[in-house]
């Protein structure tokens, strides 16, 4: 039988990150031993109150549709959360809890683009921005980094005043460079933006996860900036899939439109445990001590990578990735260091076209691991 596939899915490419760790899994299945440094996600279990919170609910029957923004407690705690930790003083009816933050993004984008549109993003960028944006019909504006893998602010200008940018994308800590932005950074970016009539999405699903620095949420001076965010990297709730999208509530009453009429409401027993995660001091206890935990990593990893004569590699400010430049394609790199070293990394050709000589690597992988794949890594570049 012979099936029409739409354009716009013809357009979408497969994910990087999930291709890689489909491959290692293959390796694996043959008996491989494969240390994975490509998947986003925290290598540390769910704190044991939110999974409780979670097993009590199910006890109690909480298992059947939530309103479509969520369950009013939650959004209730949510609007305390950000006027507390963020600054922004939203009302719970400007808050709608999704599947995931990456649902998130994708209802901003199909409510703030269609055909013709053009979102900008810095390059490099995390893969489903771009796509995401392809969905609508939309397309890319390209935006690079300076050498410090931050954002070119003269050319973000240009591109702004020469173009006609509908939405900007701005990720603080940033995945895949893990840098961090200051206030005064993220000032002039979205100030530029709202200039010149772009709405501003800020995905901030790493915002506790910095090291010596400060997070900054724009939307806590800006009420027009979008906020985008989630339980997933804080609390490592991966599996969950529950993040949350913030904005005013004309927008709002649009964003919704498309849960009710695709995925209707959020796994109502995960909106208990997200309840327990917000609420609970043991909560913030445990994301501290990881933090502690990704640091140390961080260290071991970029210390390891700057012993390579052919690598350098930008000190991450936050989230739990490093990207350094290889000196060539990172096509062939990640595909020996998998091959060759059973080490999965993601390409940075994946990010942006800007990137093609960088590599990701996630330390969301014990120390004793990080040291083993440090060890392989060295049959590639020394």
């Amino acid at each position: 039988m012979s099936r029409k596939i739409s354009r716009r899915v013809q357009r979408i490419e497969s994910s990087a990150t999930l291709k890689m760790a489909d491959l290692a899994k293959k390796l694996r299945r043959k008996g491989e031993d494969v240390i994975s440094l490509g998947v986003g996600e925290p290598d540390f279990d769910t704190p044991y109150n939110i999974k409780e919170c979670s097993k009590q609910a199910l006890d109690d029957g909480f298992v059947h549709y939530t309103d479509s923004k969520g369950i009013p407690e939650l959004r209730e705690l949510l609007s305390e959360k950000l006027s507390r930790d963020n600054g922004i003083k939203k009302k719970p009816s400007e808050i709608i809890l999704t599947p995931g933050a990456k649902f998130a993004i994708f209802l901003a984008c199909q409510t703030l683009l269609e055909d013709g549109d053009k979102a900008l993003l810095f390059d490099p960028s995390w893969v489903s921005y771009k796509e995401s944006v392809k969905m609508t019909g939309a397309e890319v504006e390209w935006c690079s980094m300076n050498e410090d893998l931050r954002p070119s602010v003269e050319e973000y200008k240009d591109i702004l005043e020469s173009e006609n940018i509908s939405i900007v994308v701005l990720n603080s800590p940033c995945n895949p460079t893990g840098q961090v932005y200051s206030e005064e950074e993220v000032r002039e970016l979205v100030e530029i933006a709202l200039d010149n009539d772009a709405t501003v999405l800020s995905d901030e699903i790493y915002e506790k996860i910095v090291y010596n620095r400060d997070h900054y949420s724009p939307a806590s001076d800006y009420q027009d900036v979008v906020t985008i965010n989630g339980f997933s990297k804080t609390y490592s709730m991966t599996g969950w899939r529950l993040g949350y999208i913030v904005a005013d509530e004309d927008l709002i009453n649009q964003f919704i439109k498309i849960q009710q009429h695709s995925v209707s409401c959020p796994t109502s027993f995960a909106q208990k445990g997200a309840l327990c995660a917000l609420n609970d001091p043991v909560s913030d206890e445990v994301v501290s001590e990881m933090v502690e935990r990704f640091r140390d990593r961080r260290d071991l990893l970029v210390e390891g990578l700057n012993s390579f004569s052919e690598v350098e590699c930008v000190t991450p400010e936050g989230a739990f990735y490093a990207f350094p430049d290889v000196g060539r394609d990172s096509d062939m790199v990640a595909e020996r260091l998998l091959r060759e070293c059973h080490v999965v990394v993601t390409p940075g050709s994946a990010f942006g076209e800007d990137s093609r000589n960088n590599i990701r690597i996630s330390y969301a992988r014990s120390e004793e691991r990080i040291k083993e794949a440090l060890e392989r890594m060295e049959e590639i570049f020394d």
